[in-house]
């Protein structure tokens, strides 16, 4: 006979607490990305009063931190937080990594109840900080007041000497803001519950895992709307003749470390191809990939065709025939920089297509 299990009221009450927890963080995290979205769309759909269009092409890495309240930042360890996401040379903004931001100086804009700060990243050092440690903004990491309206060439040489440009959004008024003596940080926390397991920003940003669900309208808006002019042209002219070959480095496809599967950052530059060869019917291609030396030979050869393949997969799953494509993978026999570097390796990691 089976005995009869009792579920006591202390039982209930903990079970209803833990699933309220875990709800109230979803609501969380999603009203925050939710947030870091809507903040940088409207900070960026007003070109007078905003970042130049110029310096947010330029800038290697943006870090959103929405709804900063008044006194958030002093005694007891408070803090906000928010998202960094970069990209490389051109390619599409990738995956966001948690980071908190707290202490120092904060000026005159946080007055307001409710504000909104936005840094742009400008160069490889600043990249660095992001990919350690904590850091002290104006210590470590040379920051300087981001200008607003439109900007030319010219005047820009002096900025771009600093690492961190900032911005403040506070009741749909947008300047720049010192953030002297703040410190950043990763936010391990954040990252284990956006992406379900313990990873660090460096894997974030260099190795192009797959962005969580509640991401993807803030990477659809960085690489939509603000991503520069539509690449279809240049790959036509890229193509135009048989034998032609255009070249995607993991800055355009950055497939996740050992994986082959396409990350959602890439869809938008795999659209345009799939637009191209719609508009030009007559064309087929060979998709090839490449690896750096990590890992054994067999492994950076089976991994280089599977990538390839998967791009082929995705062009016919978005209506291209079969018989326009085919894949060759080479794994690392093909570098085209010195594997012993990171940077090296960084553009040995790609995928070609030949126009056959």
């Amino acid at each position: 006979m089976m005995k009869a299990t009792t579920i006591t009221t202390g039982s209930r009450l903990l079970l209803l607490a833990l699933l309220t927890g875990v709800l109230l963080f979803a609501h969380e995290e999603n009203q925050r990305m939710h947030n870091a979205t809507l903040s940088f769309g409207e900070l960026m759909r007003t070109p007078d009063k905003a970042i130049p269009q110029e310096l947010f092409e330029r800038a290697r890495c943006v870090i959103i931190v929405p709804d900063l309240k008044k006194g958030a930042f002093g005694v007891g360890g408070k803090y906000g937080r928010g998202y960094a996401l970069c990209h490389y040379e051109n390619g599409p903004w990738g995956s966001p990594a948690a980071i908190a931001i707290e202490g120092g100086s904060f000026g005159l804009q946080l007055g307001g109840s409710s504000t909104d700060v936005i840094m742009l990243v400008m160069n490889e050092r600043g990249m660095d900080r992001l990919l350690g440690d904590k850091f002290t903004i104006g210590g470590e990491a040379s920051a300087a007041l981001g200008p607003i309206g439109r900007l030319t060439s010219a005047n820009t040489d002096a900025l771009l000497s600093a690492e961190i440009l900032s911005y403040s959004r506070t009741h749909g008024i947008f300047a720049g803001i010192s953030l002297e003596g703040a410190t950043l940080r990763p936010d391990d926390g954040e990252n284990r519950k956006l992406y379900g397991r313990e990873i660090s920003n460096k894997e974030i940003i260099q190795t192009g895992v797959i962005a969580p669900a509640v991401a993807r309208p803030l990477l659809a808006l960085l690489n939509g709307s603000f991503a520069g002019p539509p690449t279809r042209a240049s790959l036509k002219e890229r193509l135009n003749t048989t034998g032609s070959r255009v070249v995607f480095s993991e800055a355009e496809i950055h497939f996740e470390t050992g994986k082959y599967a396409i990350p959602a950052s890439a869809e938008g530059l795999l659209a345009e191809v799939a637009a191209t060869l719609r508009d030009n019917p007559t064309w087929n291609l060979t998709v090839e990939g490449h690896t750096d030396n990590v890992g054994t030979t067999g492994e950076n050869q089976t991994l280089s065709f599977q990538r390839a393949q998967a791009v082929v997969d995705w062009l016919v799953a978005h209506g291209i025939l079969s018989d326009r494509l085919q894949t060759t993978g080479y794994g690392e026999h093909r570098p085209v920089a010195d594997n012993t570097s990171e940077e090296g390796r960084y553009r040995n990691r790609r995928v070609e297509l030949v126009r056959r």
